[in-house]
């Protein structure tokens, strides 16, 4: 006898603003120690990144409720970049103490400075780690087929910009420290505009793709989500900075508005991921041949296939 199943589209619940606060934080910290290598930004931003990622190891052990079987999350190495990330947070929290503690005065009598093999090295370790935090929750998003929204590689690039543009929002925020002149400037207005038309591309994408990934994209721009999107991740997060930073005016309002904009679009993408029935998912459908004409008329699809694969099991 053919077991019950839910063919009912619906939206995940698990996953809120914690997990995109982490999401946030983790992005925003790693990519920040990035952007001190590649545009040799003030110290004081490798010192920020580093405070960054400890406060979203915080709230990403709240995440988890149990903190004390956190430890767990890097037994899994070769099969999970869920693991590879939590073993290159420790990592690059350790590198990166490291290699500013000189800088602090109550460490400065440390044998290792500015320039000194230790310190090139134990920079280089936490660029690697940083690399990975920036790309592996895009990755880990993407690896997830019940729920096709997130199930593409265009999720991977737009994460990436987005934690860009989070560091970008705290250099921003002390521009004062930045040199006048600095190639940093002439390259975020071009980040900006490049994640304008990656993320553009990405939800058009999505959303001509029917079904239940067509659905999360309409939960943006029609469901309870919908002011929070179009007003605060588009409106606030990308064309207000983007025309201050255009205008060199008000750097600080400009990097407020990034950080606010990437938080609110990474909890608006994790709240609008709509499941497909997990026996669709076990039998490998190809989503983009179901049928896009109504919600009513895709989960009959969803539910006569689901019978379909159960029927062949039974």
């Amino acid at each position: 006898m053919a077991k019950k199943f839910n063919a009912e589209l619906r939206c995940q619940h698990e996953w809120g603003w914690l997990l995109s606060l982490w999401l946030f934080l983790s992005g925003t910290g790693s990519c920040l120690f990035l952007l001190y290598e590649i545009f040799r930004l003030p110290l004081v931003f490798a010192q920020v990144s580093l405070g960054i990622i400890v406060l979203g190891g915080v709230v990403l052990l709240l995440e988890l409720g149990s903190p004390q079987r956190a430890w767990r999350g890097v037994t899994r190495l070769s099969t999970s970049w869920l693991s590879r990330g939590a073993l290159s947070v420790g990592l690059f929290v350790i590198c990166n103490f490291l290699f500013i503690a000189p800088s602090i005065p109550a460490l400065s009598w440390l044998p290792w400075g500015p320039g000194s093999a230790v310190a090139t090295l134990v920079e280089w370790i936490a660029g690697l780690c940083a690399l990975i935090i920036t790309l592996y929750p895009g990755i880990f998003l993407s690896q997830n087929r019940s729920i096709p929204f997130w199930n593409s590689p265009w999720l991977v690039l737009v994460m990436v910009f987005y934690a860009w543009l989070g560091a970008s929002g705290v250099v921003l925020l002390g521009s004062t420290l930045v040199p006048e002149g600095a190639r940093f400037f002439d390259t975020l207005v071009w980040v900006m505009v490049a994640n304008i038309v990656v993320t553009g591309a990405y939800l058009w994408a999505k959303g001509g793709a029917g079904g239940a990934a067509g659905e999360s994209v309409r939960l943006l721009n029609a469901g309870p989500l919908k002011l929070t999107f179009w007003i605060g991740a588009v409106l606030v997060g990308m064309v207000v900075p983007l025309v201050l930073v255009w205008m060199k005016s008000a750097p600080a309002l400009a990097g407020a508005c990034l950080l606010v904009g990437g938080f609110l679009f990474r909890y608006c993408v994790l709240k609008v991921g709509v499941y497909v029935p997990s026996t669709v998912v076990q039998e490998g459908v190809d989503f983009s041949k179901l049928n896009r004409t109504s919600n009513a008329i895709l989960e009959k699809e969803y539910a006569a296939m689901s019978a379909n694969y159960v029927g062949r099991r039974n």
